[in-house]
């Protein structure tokens, strides 16, 4: 977590320090960053970055979570997902193609995570406790909408909605983040072929 002196900075400049982090993990890697280039990006000085944070792997692994929990917030005011079910909210695929759309950087910078031994396992993890909060909310509406079983417990649920939809939810962002050009209609009608194949897996696992 950053220090208390990074929450002390008005929202506006926390998000500055950390596009400017997130724009040099993208372009050099974990290794290869230097601190002194996020802090010359973001306009501050180089010891400032480590009086926000302890250090580099303490800013990439926060970076991981405000990434997610960004992309979150920005879906959520474009689709209202706090209102949705699980499975209204995996094929909210208009929502979540505008966002990456907006937000290619750190999306890029989120499928990049698997690529760091040592960070994987932290920064997922940071991730998770992003959206936990909105995964609960979506099990709760799933419940209350009579969608899933309510004889399972709601971790177990969110765990496993979570678990069957990651590697697939990354696999799609892959793929639309290498389209040069916008969606084409053939591109949109294997997408939405797959993912109504895995809606069916969801709805056999879990629905009622």
């Amino acid at each position: 977590m950053p220090k208390e002196t990074f929450f002390r900075l008005k929202d506006e400049k926390q998000e500055t320090v950390l596009r400017a982090a997130i724009h040099e993990f993208v372009k050099h890697g974990f290794e290869r960053a230097k601190v002194s280039n996020i802090a010359r990006k973001a306009g501050i000085a180089k010891g400032s970055i480590y009086q926000y944070f302890e250090d580099k792997k303490e800013l990439y692994i926060y970076c991981a979570e405000w990434s997610l929990r960004i992309f979150m917030e920005k879906l959520d005011k474009r689709a209202n997902i706090t209102e949705m079910d699980v499975f209204e909210y995996f094929e909210n695929g208009v929502g979540k193609s505008k966002t990456i759309d907006e937000e290619r950087e750190i999306i890029i910078f989120m499928q990049y995570i698997s690529r760091e031994p040592g960070l994987i396992a932290p920064s997922l993890k940071a991730m998770y406790n992003a959206t936990e909060l909105y995964g609960k909310r979506l099990i709760q509406n799933s419940k209350n909408k009579g969608v899933v079983r309510v004889d399972i417990d709601d971790d177990i649920l969110l765990d496993y909605y979570l678990a069957v939809t990651e590697k697939f939810k990354m696999r799609w962002m892959e793929r639309y983040l290498d389209f040069t050009t916008e969606i084409t209609k053939e591109n949109d009608k294997a997408m939405k072929a797959e993912m109504a194949l895995m809606l069916e897996l969801l709805k056999r696992g879990m629905g009622c």
